[in-house]
């Protein structure tokens, strides 16, 4: 009689089962997940010498010195030359040409935007044409101020 009862109750069990189941096989369902994520701006800088075509050189003016900047950012970014103080040098994007003064004011050189590729700069300071140097002004002459900012 005992086996009578487990067997009745087991074949209950497995009807129930599988009514619920039958019952559930029409509905769909779907689920959609959104997930947000902040990544903190990053900008990598890599700083390298860079030189000027030897072949055009001013007689009697300096060789400019010369940065080769590699940039890579997460979102967009400017970079700026500028001052310390009074100065007496100028600024060239290939070294031979387009020479400016730089000022105190800081002046956009080169920008980039978001990209897996890394943007080239390269910047050379030279001494002005004019500049001379006497031992009061000779301490903040040769100061620059080089700004990346990610906006």
């Amino acid at each position: 009689m005992a086996r009578h009862f487990v067997l009745v109750a087991v074949m209950l069990a497995s009807a129930l089962v599988s009514r619920a189941a039958v019952s559930q096989n029409g509905a769909s369902v779907s689920l959609t997940h959104t997930v947000t994520v902040t990544v903190p701006p990053r900008v990598k800088v890599q700083v390298g010498s860079a030189h000027a075509p030897s072949a055009v050189r001013v007689s009697g003016q300096a060789a400019p010195n010369g940065l080769a900047l590699s940039i890579n950012a997460t979102q967009p970014w400017t970079l700026s030359i500028g001052a310390a103080g009074k100065n007496q040098l100028q600024w060239s994007r290939d070294g031979v040409s387009g020479f400016s003064a730089v000022s105190n004011r800081d002046t956009v050189i080169a920008a980039g935007t978001v990209s897996q590729i890394p943007t080239s700069a390269s910047i050379f300071v030279r001494p002005a044409a004019s500049a001379t140097r006497t031992s009061d002004d000779w301490s903040d002459t040769g100061v620059v101020v080089l700004t990346i900012v990610a906006q």
